[in-house]
């Protein structure tokens, strides 16, 4: 018995050491997934594991100290110094610096400087450094040198060629002249106020840059993008002081003869030229509606706001004849809808799926919207209406749909309403959409499932502020019997197309 239970237990003790019998190699790639204060912690497995973490190729830095202990400079300065000089690796791969909790990183200044020149003589491939921030200070200005807490990266950075992916979050550059960026194929920067000059330096030193993403501070200047390798661009311009009016003389210029991917977002520029974006396919325009104001709450685009910005997003639209795939915010959509009243926009025949955020009581609105695309295959509508929104304008409604064409949306096959709110507009939504698509294949409707969609809204009246608290609680589940109510009366309505399918999808 003695003898069959110590068998057992060696037995037990070498499945448990097989992780050790694996190559070195596939060990390493395992750990570089983990965060550096969980690497160390291996060395108390055996004696094999003592030093293998020295020859990582990947150095991953982000939190460093637990949640539950006391933020010190000190402790977060000696961990990564100590780490740096033990590691024997031959080639690094990915360097993770990520300091957040609102942590005074003006005091580790010159140990990151320290940091950063060791990913460069060590070759990285991919930089990441991710810093607590506050963006009303941010100022990459070549010539700002006083930005206060703001950590600013050695000009050593400038000069790694080997650099394939850079990440910049709440660090300012030091750039006076373009960089040597031979490889870098990815570069993300948030939070900048910048130069018209100090992007153009960027660009000119990345010539194989294909993904940009650019997230800075609103500040009244143009943004001037040229790139003959970029595929995909992101910009997301925003406010940071509440009292700050966005520029409606602001301009932004893009000439990307290979740019694939484009997505805008935030502050709206007063003008956009595009003067080469020839490959584009696939365009996203997620502009605010509101600016907010500390006085008086969202303080929105006047008359003649609307009106520039409606002719701005009719410009950007007469670029996009070869885009296919096209996603709105529901304040782009209202922009578009003031302008094609006028009937600005010219048909863009090559768009087969559209998303668009939108309250479901502006039926009419959105359908002047799809006669912009007449080839549309795919229709995602995400509802933006509120928990008490009112419902369509019976006489406006009345009079629109004496006056629609008989061709109007005869080519899409798929529709996807998101909604939480399953009111009078929305079935008079799917009503309108099931009569007039003669070429139906699928209409599904579902709920959000998002309780991030249900608090971003916190801004509304506050008797309705509890509600929506309850309701982000308890999700969007509706009771058995309100579900087969709503089913069944999605199932009732006549549809044009005999193959059309309803579904209805509560979860």
């Amino acid at each position: 018995m003695d003898d069959y239970m110590m068998e057992e237990s060696v037995g037990s003790s070498e499945q448990l050491d097989r992780l050790s019998e694996l190559p070195q190699s596939l060990i390493l790639h395992i750990l570089s997934f983990l965060r550096m204060r969980d690497v160390v912690k291996t060395t108390l497995l055996s004696k094999r594991w003592e030093n293998l973490w020295t020859t990582l190729p990947c150095l991953n830095f982000s939190d460093i100290i637990s949640e539950d202990d006391e933020l010190d400079s000190n402790r977060v300065r000696n961990f990564v110094n100590r780490a740096l000089l033990f590691w024997k690796g031959t080639k690094l791969l990915k360097f993770i610096i990520e300091i957040r909790d609102h942590f005074d990183t003006s005091s580790l200044a010159g140990d990151m400087d320290l940091w950063v020149r060791f990913a460069v003589i060590n070759k990285v491939e991919e930089l990441n450094i991710l810093l607590e921030y506050d963006e009303g200070v941010l100022d990459c200005e070549e010539d700002a040198g006083s930005s206060k807490d703001i950590y600013r990266a050695p000009e050593c950075l400038n000069s790694c060629s080997s650099i394939r992916k850079l990440s910049l979050v709440g660090c300012n550059l030091r750039v006076r002249k373009s960089p040597t960026w031979n490889q870098l194929k990815s570069l993300q920067i948030n939070g900048f106020s910048f130069s018209e000059r100090l992007i153009n330096r960027i660009l000119l030193g990345t010539p194989r840059l294909e993904v940009f993403e650019l997230s800075l501070v609103e500040s009244n200047k143009n943004l001037n993008i040229r790139s003959t390798s970029l595929k995909k661009l992101k910009i997301n311009k925003y406010l940071y002081f509440v009292d700050e009016q966005p520029s409606l003389d602001s301009i932004l210029r893009i000439c990307c003869p290979n740019l694939e991917t484009l997505e805008i977002s935030g502050v709206y520029y007063g003008k956009c030229l595009f003067t080469n974006v020839s490959s584009l396919t696939d365009a996203t325009l997620d502009f605010y509606d509101s600016v907010y104001h500390k006085d008086c709450g969202s303080n929105y685009y006047d008359a003649r706001g609307i009106e520039l910005l409606g002719e701005t997003m009719r410009y950007m639209f007469s670029t996009f004849q070869h885009v296919e795939r096209v996603a709105l915010s529901s304040s782009s959509f209202q922009m578009i809808g003031a302008a094609q009243k006028k009937n600005l926009f010219s048909p863009l025949p090559n768009v087969v799926l559209l998303k668009v955020g939108v309250h479901l009581i502006k039926l009419v609105e959105m359908v002047r919207l799809l006669e912009i695309f007449p080839n549309l295959k795919m229709l995602i509508l995400e509802d933006q209406s509120r928990l008490r929104s009112r419902g369509i304008n019976a006489e406006n409604y009345s009079e629109f749909k004496t006056n629609l064409t008989k061709s109007f949306m005869l080519q899409l096959k798929i529709i996807e309403i998101i909604s939480d709110f399953y009111n009078s507009s929305m079935f008079r939504y799917v009503e309108f959409l099931l009569k007039h698509c003669s070429m139906l294949e699928k209409l599904v409707v579902r709920a959000k499932r998002s309780t991030e969609f249900l608090l971003k809204h916190s801004t509304m009246l506050e008797s309705m502020l509890e509600e929506l608290v309850v309701r982000a609680k308890r999700g969007t589940s509706l009771s058995p019997v309100r579900s087969l109510e709503i089913a069944e009366r999605l199932l009732r309505m006549p549809r044009s197309s005999p193959n059309a399918e309803v579904i209805f999808n509560k979860n």
